[in-house]
């Protein structure tokens, strides 16, 4: 099975696009997905999700967990050179389309301290048996 995750940041007046494909394990229990591979760091990346929340553990040094709350706002804390860093994900769109095997969700990344944004995102996840077209 594959993982594709597709992400447009805007940081500043500066867009990037972003697209990876992964092997990737997929589970279902209860109402919650799992979706776990390997980043190209050789970091193992767990996503949970079900229809209101996505859960993004990389179990990197040390390891970092964010949390995407539907239409909602989660504390997170993001290991820096400068040590751990506080940010809030503000979560606007958030839409699983389990059938088709897809999560969108697009966040603003914003600074823990004064609420000032850092980064905007706009992220698609895709998992399937078949092979990605480029």
């Amino acid at each position: 099975m594959k993982i594709r995750m597709r992400n447009q940041i805007k940081l500043d007046e500066q867009m990037e696009l972003i697209d990876q494909v992964y092997d990737v394990e997929w589970t279902k229990k209860g109402s919650n997905h799992y979706l776990v591979y390997q980043s190209e760091e050789q970091e193992k990346v767990v996503l949970k999700f079900n229809e209101d929340k996505l859960t993004m553990t990389r179990f990197s040094e040390p390891k970092t967990i964010l949390h995407f709350i539907k239409n909602g706002q989660h504390l997170v804390s993001i290991p820096t050179p400068l040590g751990a860093q506080q940010f809030v994900t503000d979560t606007q769109h958030y839409h699983l389309d389990a059938e088709n095997q897809a999560l969108e969700l697009h966040y603003d990344l914003k600074r823990g301290d004064d609420d000032q944004l850092f980064a905007s995102y706009q992220m698609k996840i895709e998992w399937t048996e078949e092979k990605f077209e480029k």
